[in-house]
């Protein structure tokens, strides 16, 4: 498991009349959804025993406001009828607030014949149920595996963000085909992740080392909620300590573009201090996004790197984009370089990023780079782009040229 040092730890709160849960975006109803939408059965094929001795009260769950309050059956219904009818949406989100004031273990159900009729999409419907889960943890879980409507994914998500432990002993305990259920699965994930990310990125992993298919999306799933609450440089930390693999590689560039996005120089800092190949493909990937936006800056950070591949790769990466904005500028900076695997990897980019336009050009300097491989492999790429171009010349080019 990652280390929590580092990592987010909080409890979801809903606030009266207005709630909001970050499980209901549109990737979560895709993905939670999907499996189910698919043909696959709600149902949980049984019920656990499992009770959970610590089991969380709405008395201690840290000010959701759920219970608060008595109301009667008559006074139910009479909200519940407000909230049907309820065109305003602020109002609407108000009469659902005196609901989940009112409602006790005893009569949830009839709160929830309240929301039944909204879409399950629904904010309503939604909050609803993330509630009573956190409620009623368990008990609100296996109701939900008998309902017709699709509130698994919520109810699971209400639980696991306010007792993680008891909801992951519980899930841990079911018969692998009920673990694969993707309202349950992808509702325990998402409640994790609101509660402790730690415990959601070990979840994931899990999920990962089984390979289960899944396993991306929900990775996917905790990055963004992990760049929603967490520091840049954090989040970083925490991509880095992903096990090896495509989905960590995939998972470290989404959050290494965010971070150059939002603050390039604290990012390059970062990535100068990364080693090895990874730290050389992280490193071209910070100059390719900061050149977009400020490529003398960037420039000036790639040239202090200490030399070898990952200075050069970075430079490469400067020059590819700034030639697109400013080609006569970058013509003046490559004269001024002197013969060096720099400017080797300076030109290559040069001709590169030019053979489209102008093949000629390209392919004079390709004749520049002093590496004999790097020379070879710009002038094939030049001399195809003439090609293209013009096929009887390239050919006659190709003739002369000895390759």
């Amino acid at each position: 498991m990652l280390q929590k040092s580092f990592l987010f730890g909080g409890v979801i709160t809903i606030g009266i009349g207005l709630i909001g849960i970050w499980a209901l975006s549109d990737r979560g109803d895709k993905s939670g959804a999907a499996g189910l939408e698919n043909g696959e059965d709600e149902t949980l094929a049984g019920s656990s025993n499992y009770g959970g001795k610590d089991r969380r009260t709405v008395d201690r769950a840290l000010g959701t406001g759920v219970g608060k309050r008595k109301m009667s059956r008559n006074e139910i219904i009479e909200v519940g009828k407000n909230l049907r009818w309820e065109l305003n949406p602020l109002r609407r989100r108000a009469a659902l607030g005196r609901l989940l004031e009112g409602m006790n273990k005893e009569n949830a159900m009839l709160v929830r014949d309240q929301v039944v009729h909204f879409s399950p999409e629904s904010n309503e419907f939604q909050d609803f149920h993330f509630a009573w889960g956190a409620m009623s943890g368990v008990e609100a879980v296996e109701i939900g595996a008998d309902t017709k409507e699709k509130d698994m994914a919520a109810t699971m998500m209400g639980w696991a963000s306010l007792d993680p432990v008891g909801a992951l002993s519980w899930y841990d305990s079911l018969e692998e085909d009920r673990r694969n259920c993707s309202d349950v699965t992808f509702g325990m994930l998402k409640g994790l992740a609101s509660s402790d990310l730690a415990f959601a990125t070990d979840f994931a992993v899990r999920k990962l080392e089984a390979e289960d298919q899944r396993a991306g999306e929900m990775l996917g799933l905790v990055k963004d909620k992990m760049l929603e609450v967490e520091t840049l440089p954090r989040a970083a930390a925490w991509a880095l300590e992903l096990p090896e693999g495509k989905v960590r590689n995939d998972t470290l560039r989404d959050v290494t573009g965010e971070f150059v996005k939002r603050e390039p120089k604290e990012a390059a800092n970062w990535a100068a201090g990364l080693d090895g190949e990874e730290g050389v493909e992280i490193k071209k990937l910070v100059a390719a996004k900061w050149s977009q936006e400020d490529p003398a800056g960037c420039l000036e950070w790639a040239q202090r790197l200490p030399d070898g591949p990952g200075k050069n790769a970075s430079i490469g990466e400067v020059v590819l984009e700034w030639t697109g904005q400013d080609p006569d500028a970058v013509y003046e900076f490559l004269n001024g370089m002197s013969d060096t695997s720099e400017r080797d990897a300076a030109v290559e980019a040069f001709s590169s990023r030019i053979s489209g336009d102008d093949p000629h050009s390209a392919i004079a300097w390709a004749d520049e780079i002093q590496d004999s491989e790097a020379r070879r492999t710009a002038t094939i790429r030049a001399g195809r782009a003439l090609m293209r171009q013009n096929a009887e010349e390239g050919r006659q080019w190709l003739q002369r040229s000895g390759l």
